[in-house]
């Protein structure tokens, strides 16, 4: 299995006269699901941004953080905030060059957003209520540790999750890949629950929701019906009383990066909450 690294952008929502609004500290559930489901976390910087708090400056002295420097030749900053994802769309570009296809990104928003975009039918997996991440007040150095012991079932969901997202980009056939990884995935998932729960690290379940950046137009309806329709699929939820935890598969028009930015994936926030 090879590397996972995750380019991270700051907080942002996009605003309808263009461009974005950035602002607010790095959610501590957010940063622990990288942490905990990746091996290194990119907070790219420059003159201009420069994402800091306690947990992160520790995490980069441990050598999980770095900071891609990135620098622009002028027109960038429009006071639109374009230049936070223009960073972030550098650092990822830079990544894949040293390390190919080892990363992605992710941007904390509820929606997509590119310096460089189009729409297109695209697809949204969600694992919604079922990820266990360990709690807000978990110190950061007891989820190395486990990192470090139980390698292999965080190794195991994170192909369970790769496979499911290649087999949608391969065949373009979802409910195919909805059947034939879905079980598997489940047993990922329920054993680093149990392994969680065994090392003493109080924990959570959250969602984990990623785009998939291929256009299926042509072939939307081949076995999927029109666009914009999602399945809720009958998976047993992690914890006992969490009603709704499912994997869930949305086809609909959905924002896509040109070329500035090819990464097949790119994780977003939930809209959905949790009553809890």
């Amino acid at each position: 299995m090879s590397k996972k690294g995750i380019v991270v952008s700051p907080p942002f929502t996009p605003i309808y006269t263009g461009g974005v609004r950035c602002g607010g500290d790095p959610d501590p559930i957010e940063l622990r699901k990288y942490l905990m489901y990746w091996d290194e976390i990119d907070y790219p910087t420059n003159m201009l941004i420069y994402i800091s708090s306690p947990e992160i400056d520790y995490l980069e002295s441990t050598k999980n953080i770095k900071r891609t420097v990135v620098t622009f030749q002028g027109g960038i900053n429009t006071g639109r905030g374009e230049f936070f994802i223009k960073a972030q769309e550098a650092a990822f570009r830079q990544n894949q060059v040293n390390e190919p296809g080892c990363w992605t990104i992710a941007q904390l928003a509820d929606i997509p957003f590119y310096s460089q975009q189009s729409v297109g039918i695209g697809v949204e997996v969600e694992l919604y209520d079922m990820l266990p991440v360990p709690s807000a007040g978990t110190p950061l150095a007891d989820i190395l540790e486990f990192k470090a012991k139980r390698r292999d079932e965080l190794l195991a969901f994170r192909c369970h999750m790769d496979e499911i997202n290649e087999t949608i980009q391969s065949s373009k056939d979802i409910p195919r890949a909805k059947n034939s990884q879905i079980a598997r995935l489940e047993l990922a998932l329920k054993d680093i629950d149990k392994t969680i729960g065994e090392s003493g690290i109080k924990r959570v379940t959250t969602h984990l929701k990623n785009i998939i950046n291929t256009d299926f137009s042509g072939i939307v309806g081949a076995g999927l019906g029109s666009a914009g329709i999602s399945a809720l699929i009958g998976m047993s939820p992690l914890v006992a009383g969490v009603a709704g935890a499912g994997l869930v598969f949305g086809v609909k028009s959905i924002i896509m990066p040109s070329n500035q930015c090819p990464s097949d994936l790119n994780y977003i926030n939930s809209i959905r909450k949790s009553f809890r």
